[in-house]
């Protein structure tokens, strides 16, 4: 068995590169959130963990133990946190632990590194941070709600009044954007059509008020990845809007946005950045500058045009198909399974005895900041 360790289970990181595996290779897996009471007993039976993420330096001693137990260590990262740990003005200071100096220590000993994109293993390869690079790019999620390919399809021509349908989901980091530039487009475009705004996790009076033809609707938060896609899919969303933010990480990103708007049968409308102006012709997405303008120009000419919708939904589907096969993941997986035989009843005994205080000191500190969080929260809330 396979210890994948993350931050929560079910979220977009879990589903996307490990929920998609062929049934074979799912069933060797088990993921298990951090603070998880059966964590020391999981990492004890496991052949080898793979941290996730910010993990390395957030997930208390789970790296360290599971290197004095000898168990084999794999680490999974699908942005630059090394470059994000060089912009506390657009991400804060939560990465500052992530320099390439501090990253290339943690790494020692670790079996391997799983990387979501080239660009991403290129730094990795240029900074000596890891002898073994395996490539996992995100898995295509399930086909949620159908709609025809190609252009001059009926699937793509709304009845007379039917309104388009525009949806954002997206996070925290995007919302300022999208206040900004895209809201106003939309605002805009509504003059003249009858348009749905479907807001996922993002509360409604947070926005100017909607013009008369404009109906704003509010889906909670969901931290569950695949209940958020079929909330999506269930309101018949025509066009799914991703601005993002200049960042020196983007291009060391996925295009996995690509892999919701072909599940929910929507069009995709992203920021004219890195790494969507690199997806090849025909774009798979339509591309909009920053501002108000591009993107009402953008939105416009979806609205007007299905059979550009249909061009550009066909090479989505076309793109995740064949970056986002899951092939390169089954082959990354398949070559730790075959690369680490399950403990024996002695080393297992051996790890939990080894691992077991220090994982235990690690949850207790962890439910202390969780129960202090949620005080915090309240107080401000009752405020």
């Amino acid at each position: 068995m396979i210890l994948v360790v993350t931050k929560s289970r079910d979220d977009a990181f879990d589903a996307l590169f490990f929920q998609g595996l062929p049934d074979d290779l799912t069933s060797q897996i088990r993921v298990l959130e951090f603070g998880n009471d059966a964590l020391t007993p999981a990492l004890a039976e496991a052949a080898a963990v793979i941290v996730m993420r910010h993990g390395l330096f957030s997930f208390g001693h789970l790296a360290q133990s599971a290197g004095w137990a000898c168990i084999p260590r794999y680490y999974f990262l699908d942005d630059n946190l090394m470059l994000l740990s060089e912009e506390p003005d657009v991400y804060g200071p939560y990465w500052s632990a992530y320099t390439d100096a501090n990253v290339r220590r943690a790494l020692k000993g670790f079996a391997g590194v799983l990387l979501a994109s080239r660009p991403l293993m290129t730094y990795f390869e240029e900074r000596a941070l890891h002898p073994r690079l395996l490539e996992y790019p995100p898995v295509a999620w399930p086909i949620l709600r159908s709609r025809a390919e190609g252009p001059a399809t009926d699937a793509w021509r709304r009845p007379t009044g039917e309104p388009l349908r525009i949806a954002f989901f997206g996070g925290e980091h995007r919302r300022d954007l999208f206040a900004a530039c895209v809201y106003p487009a939309i605002q805009r475009l509504a003059a003249d059509q009858r348009v749905d705004l479907v807001l996922a996790g993002v509360d409604p009076a947070a926005l100017p008020a909607p013009i008369a033809g404009l109906r704003l609707i509010s889906v909670p938060y969901q931290l569950r990845y695949g209940a958020a896609l079929a909330e999506l899919a269930r309101r018949h969303i025509d066009i799914l809007v991703h601005p993002t933010q200049p960042s020196r990480n983007n291009p060391y990103k996925n295009a996995n946005v690509l892999i919701n708007a072909r599940a929910v049968g929507a069009v995709a409308a992203l920021s004219h950045l890195p790494p969507y102006d690199t997806l090849g012709t025909p774009s798979p997405a339509a591309l909009c500058e920053n501002t108000p303008d591009a993107w009402y120009a953008s939105l416009s000419g979806l609205a007007q045009d299905p059979d550009l919708c249909g061009r550009t939904f066909a090479s989505a589907a076309r793109y995740c198909d064949e970056h986002f096969s899951g092939r390169a993941n089954a082959a990354a997986i398949r070559s730790i399974v075959a690369a680490h035989a399950a403990p024996s009843t002695a080393s297992r005994a051996y790890r939990r005895a080894l691992a077991g205080p220090v994982l235990g000191f690690d949850r207790a500190v962890f439910r202390a900041k969780t129960v202090a969080r949620r005080v915090v929260r309240r107080a401000v809330g009752s405020a």
